[in-house]
């Protein structure tokens, strides 16, 4: 055994092929591999308690070893009554494909976490201090750039997110609002006055309609907004339904990031930033992600008590009835496959980089074999 380890001839190649192995990177899946395979390369946890409340959440973890943006996101009803449902509910499994971590702006991916509500509590009434306390401990155990962490949300989603938002504005840098159930008020709007902000919104919705919840909290948006660049509103007539809630699923076009492949599920889309200028190819990822954008300088947390009651004046009308909760949790149904172009170019280079080494490392095995078997034949 001791000569077998001293052996030159053995130990150099070995060296060699553990070096090589050592610098694999994770193994990147294609947006065209389908959502199973994407979902495949999800984890799960669960955030400390507060208030009595611990929060599941899936997550993906990029390859890159470098501090990479966070963006969380908060589902609507029906899509956390079971565990990992969160996940299989929606498809933004989506931007943990190859081709989708590409499009992150100044890093090379992106961690994405998706919390599970703690139904039947969904969260436009969960308290925040345990969804906070989910997504702060995990932006302190990995590698996340902390000064560009995101929030997003669907439907009573959205309420969540903006709740985040409004209680936080130190810690979030963006925040996505989808079919909103909720309006932002003149005074939350001031409160993310230096966050990027997008929201989605369909002038069908029979559920969230733009004019009722969309419309009021976009004139906010840009009435305080301190950059109307990082800020943009997309509109749509017609959206694909989400079980009983007609023209709701405006979160779609974010799923697929805009791809053509979706497009055709709506009617009359129009995206515009704070000047009411057309945005020609909006880009979620790589907008929302842009480090372009400095962190938010206020670092006040405002109690939920005095946001919620702001919310509430303007907001008294929006009560959601436990009927149409549970209307909102059926299976969603539309278009099913997605198709996003890749960066061919820099498809090809991976794919000759991964074809350089797995060449590499049956090189360096062979040699070992070979070293071996000439070891073994002297000591007989």
């Amino acid at each position: 055994m001791i000569r077998f380890i001293k052996s030159k001839t053995l130990i150099l190649p070995l060296c060699a092929l553990l070096l090589i192995c050592t610098a694999l990177p994770a193994c990147a899946v294609s947006i065209n591999s389908g959502l199973d395979a994407l979902r495949g390369q999800w984890s799960r946890s669960e955030g400390p308690v507060a208030d009595g409340i611990s929060l599941e959440y899936s997550y993906f973890v990029p390859a890159a070893k470098e501090k990479c943006p966070l963006v969380v996101f908060l589902g609507g009803a029906g899509e956390g009554t079971t565990s990992g449902k969160e996940l299989t509910q929606n498809k933004f499994a989506n931007w943990s494909s190859d081709e989708f971590q590409a499009r992150v702006s100044g890093a090379n991916g992106m961690y994405i976490l998706i919390l599970k509500a703690p139904e039947p509590v969904y969260f436009d009434t969960c308290p925040l201090a345990p969804m906070f306390a989910a997504i702060e401990d995990f932006a302190a155990n990995h590698n996340v750039d902390k000064s560009r962490i995101f929030v997003g949300g669907w439907c009573i989603g959205a309420t969540g997110a903006a709740r985040l938002c409004t209680n936080h504005p130190g810690f979030f840098s963006g925040l996505m609002l989808f079919s909103p159930r909720t309006v932002l008020t003149d005074y939350e709007a001031r409160k993310i006055k230096n966050m990027k902000v997008w929201i989605f919104a369909c002038y069908g919705d029979s559920y969230s309609p733009y004019l009722t919840y969309g419309y009021p909290s976009w004139q906010n948006v840009i009435d305080n907004t301190a950059n109307k660049n990082n800020v943009r509103c997309t509109t749509c007539n017609t959206a694909p339904r989400a079980a009983l809630l007609i023209n709701h699923e405006t979160w779609r076009l974010a799923e697929f990031d805009f791809s053509s492949s979706v497009l055709g599920d709506f009617t009359g889309l129009k995206t515009v930033d704070g000047s009411s200028s057309a945005v020609g190819s909006p880009q979620v990822i790589s907008f929302m992600t842009d480090n372009g954008t400095p962190k938010p300088t206020e670092t006040e947390t405002v109690t939920e008590t005095e946001t919620e009651t702001q919310t509430q004046t303007a907001t008294a009308a929006e009560s959601v009835t436990a009927k149409e909760k549970t209307e909102e949790s059926g299976v969603v149904t539309g278009t099913q496959a997605a198709t996003a172009k890749a960066a061919q170019p820099e498809e090809a280079n991976k794919d000759t980089r991964r074809g350089i080494i797995i060449f590499a490392c049956a090189a360096g095995v062979t040699a070992a074999a070979a070293a071996f078997a000439v070891i073994k034949k002297k000591r007989v």
